[in-house]
């Protein structure tokens, strides 16, 4: 990890400075079993968690996560300290975390960009970036799509790509991105100027960790291809990791997802932007509580049978829907029964330290 020389660089607003007082301000780099590795204007400090933040254990979200500002007390004398504060966040890119327990996993935190990722091969799916951008427009960061090992294709398959992409990604940037040439590199530079934060999220093996090579101007991240016989890809990145650009600006890379599901943050943002033209229609219904079967007047079944909009676009939004709506019941009973874990654990050791007080 290469040392900035201002925390202007490192992504702090003024803003954000303003706070500082006393204490070491940083951002987060990496994130592993509760160590923290925090970037500072002149050193890497290898960071834990004080006793205060045990209440927020209930709450992933409240925890630090790459990407995250922070302000710091050092021990003296070594590049080692304790998180005191973080700083609010601008946005995050939030997911349903893998496996069968319901709760979000912070991909990364404070990011202008999302770098959406698929390779031109069997790996590109239409379903998952929708999904992606879904996600990327939910956090408030600028999706920017990126089709990778584009020397696979032709011409003519490129056209089609994009023009089926073009049906859920509206006016997102497409950029086709060869391993063998540094096409589009210097227009993806050219937004990470000024000190902006990008992510990029996509499947293994797609060509992430060579693209973040390209962007790095030399090789600092291992690189592995996807295999020809399944168009699998094997994983490089094992962790989410903050990146400091020659140039200026930062990118987080991220572990390969071999399923994303969608973090629902209350107000569907995305959903709501990604099928703004449903939403539009359900406005327009007679009834306010039309459910879009047989009432008079709705708009959403009117579009339906005229073709303006086809069966299988309006099933995937109702598709989302009830995986929005399935996600949050399982995420307030999580959240419910976490909080009287906590407070029966508590409980417990009060009475176990008013115990030992009488003795």
């Amino acid at each position: 990890m290469k040392s900035m020389t201002t925390l202007q660089q490192l992504g702090f607003s003024n803003e954000q400075l303003e706070r500082i007082d006393n204490l070491v301000p940083g951002r987060i780099a990496t994130q592993s079993k509760g160590i923290y590795r925090v970037v500072t204007e002149n050193h890497v400090i290898l960071a834990t968690l004080p006793g205060k933040f045990m209440h927020d254990l209930t709450d992933p979200l409240a925890l630090p996560a790459v990407g995250d500002f922070v302000l710091m007390t050092l021990q003296p004398g070594e590049n080692k300290g304790l998180i005191e504060h973080v700083l609010p966040r601008k946005q995050a890119f939030i997911r349903q975390a893998a496996g069968t327990e319901t709760k979000p996993q912070i991909i990364s935190a404070n990011i202008d960009y999302a770098f959406l990722a698929m390779s031109c091969n069997d790996n590109f799916n239409v379903n998952r970036m929708q999904r992606f951008l879904i996600a990327a427009r939910d956090s408030g960061a600028e999706p920017i799509i990126l089709l990778t090992k584009a020397d696979l294709i032709d011409e003519l398959e490129k056209e089609i790509m994009t023009a089926e992409l073009s049906g859920i990604a509206g006016d997102v940037p497409v950029y086709f991105i060869s391993m063998h040439t540094d096409d589009h590199i210097a227009e993806l530079r050219a937004l990470l100027k000024d000190n902006k934060s990008a992510t990029i999220l996509g499947s293994s093996g797609i060509g992430k960790s060579t693209l973040i090579n390209k962007l790095m101007g030399e090789d600092v991240m291992v690189t592995n291809d996807i295999r020809e016989s399944d168009s699998k890809g094997k994983h490089t990145t094992t962790h989410r990791e903050l990146l400091l650009l020659p140039d200026g600006g930062i990118m987080i890379d991220t572990p390969g997802m071999r399923e994303f599901q969608l973090w629902s943050t209350g107000d569907h943002i995305g959903l709501s932007t990604e099928f703004s033209d449903i939403e539009s229609l359900i406005e327009s219904c007679r009834f306010n509580d039309c459910g879009h079967t047989n009432e008079p007047g709705c708009a959403v079944q009117q579009a339906l049978s005229d073709g303006t909009l086809s069966a299988a676009r309006y099933e995937q939004y109702e598709k989302y829907q009830r995986e929005l709506a399935y996600q949050e019941r399982r995420s307030n009973q999580a959240m419910r029964r976490a909080e009287q874990d906590m407070w029966k654990k508590n409980t417990k050791i009060g009475r176990q330290n008013r115990a030992n007080k009488g003795r």
